[in-house]
């Protein structure tokens, strides 16, 4: 039975199973959706799997149950640039984000190891720009293969022997656009600039200051910040995106930009003189101004990395905070009145190599003490982010993710968390993964 009730928090409900019935109490879809997600996870993992389904025991126990999240943001970011992840996976993908109540899927679709997405004005980005020769982390890859088949790179992306490529068509994403509302996850897509956009550059060598796609001393090339042409560019590519992504939310990146060349570059050199700057870093916040104030002009609420944040001159973003070496950013950030989204990278960054000891720091997280002055009514939530230089397949993916992904989810969900309980339950999520056809990590405590 589904009842109405008004008044409760969006994404909240209440379950009650009793001998004869089962009822879900909300106020709106998302907790109605959320409330048969719980009844899901209270039958016995055996009806999930295919041999043992008909033999299942179909019971749960009876509960009462009122629960709602603590956070309207509870996102994963994945990188889909350093090695691609077939469509069809994802859509697995969404269905479990779904089952453990989260709501926003991040697709860092550029960057410089590769253009994701199709742009109709540009065709060359993917034709000649989703692929590159084999980088250091695929040759790495391919030789830790030699003794470890979890290294392998799925050979459907590979070309020629030695080069690696992939990309999304816009029917393809709009389908699991779709696909994904229908669950309640809102997919945010990011065009990262402007840095790491080498794959874009290496087609269109004029969108540099040099005229060319390179390295410099850390980081990649960037966009040239001081021809207009080159926005026009961008917002070209932009206004094909959001016809596809109907979210409120859009990720323009404006992380880790090498501004060597913005210091030779004479274009630049005479705009920070007409602009009175001092520092390329205002080139950037420029840049940044620029691109947010076109994203909301379509009518969408702007987002970036915290690398984008200039103290004595913030653009109006939602800062995506990753670098906890700067423990100090988010308490900035926040008291100066932008929201942020908590995505740091020791625990939250689950491309890192697991451990019990590294589940278990990422189910207990805290602000305090390592994260002073944050104004916490301005955190949107939480984020986990898998970037996949070291990810090459389906197989190596789930076991870094899973079941990191459960510690996560229920960190992002309630503030109240026990580790015990959380082992003892994990038991059933991780005989889910198996009947699903998920590849994992056993905890060692199991």
């Amino acid at each position: 039975s589904f009842v109405l009730q008004e008044g409760m928090p969006k994404e909240g409900y209440k379950l009650s199973v009793t001998p004869t019935l089962i009822t879900v109490t909300a106020s709106q879809p998302n907790g109605f959706f959320y409330g048969v997600q719980t009844i899901y996870q209270l039958l016995p993992p055996a009806v999930y799997g295919k041999e043992l389904k008909k033999k299942a025991d179909w019971s749960v126990p009876a509960v009462e149950i009122e629960d709602a999240p603590r956070f309207v943001h509870r996102g994963l970011m994945l990188d889909v640039c350093r090695h691609y992840a077939p469509i069809e996976y994802i859509y697995k993908f969404i269905d479990l984000l779904a089952m453990n109540k989260m709501n926003v899927f991040h697709w860092h679709l550029t960057d410089d190891q590769g253009w994701r997405i199709e742009v109709k004005k540009y065709p060359l980005l993917t034709q000649e720009g989703s692929w590159r020769d084999f980088d250091e982390y695929d040759k790495r890859c391919v030789e830790l293969s030699q003794q470890d088949y979890n290294y392998e790179i799925d050979p459907r992306f590979v070309r020629n022997g030695s080069q690696y490529g992939g990309h999304y068509t816009q029917e393809e994403m709009k389908g699991l656009v779709s696909y994904a509302l229908e669950r309640g996850i809102d997919i945010v897509p990011e065009i990262d600039m402007p840095g790491h956009f080498s794959a874009a550059i290496k087609v269109y060598p004029e969108l540099s200051c040099t005229g060319e796609a390179g390295w410099g001393e850390e980081f990649s090339y960037p966009i040239c910040p001081s021809r207009p042409e080159n926005y026009q560019f961008v917002q070209s590519i932009i206004d094909e995106m959001v016809e596809i992504f109907p979210s409120e939310y859009f990720h323009i990146g404006a992380d880790e930009v090498e501004k060597d060349n913005w210091e030779q570059c004479e274009v630049c050199q005479r705009l920070m003189q007409q602009e009175g700057y001092q520092k390329v870093d205002e080139l950037q916040n420029r840049f940044v101004k620029i691109m947010t104030n076109y994203v909301k002009g379509k009518g969408k609420k702007v987002m970036g990395w915290d690398d984008a944040f200039l103290e004595k001159e913030p653009q109006d973003l939602i800062y995506t905070y990753w670098r906890d070496w700067l423990p100090d950013q988010p308490g900035k950030i926040t008291q100066k009145g932008y929201p942020i989204i908590f995505m740091e990278w020791s625990r939250f960054y689950l491309s890192a190599t697991p451990s019990d000891e590294g589940l278990s720091s990422l189910y207990n997280f805290e602000f305090e003490p390592q994260f002073p002055g944050i104004v916490k009514q301005n955190v949107l939530g939480f984020q986990a982010c898998v970037w996949t230089e070291m990810i090459p397949n389906e197989r190596k993916f789930g076991q870094h993710v899973f079941p990191s992904l459960q510690a996560f989810s229920e960190l992002a969900w309630g503030s109240s968390r026990n580790w015990i309980d959380f082992t003892n339950r994990l038991k059933w999520h991780v005989k889910w993964l198996n009947a699903n056809g998920f590849y994992f990590t056993k905890p060692g405590f199991f």
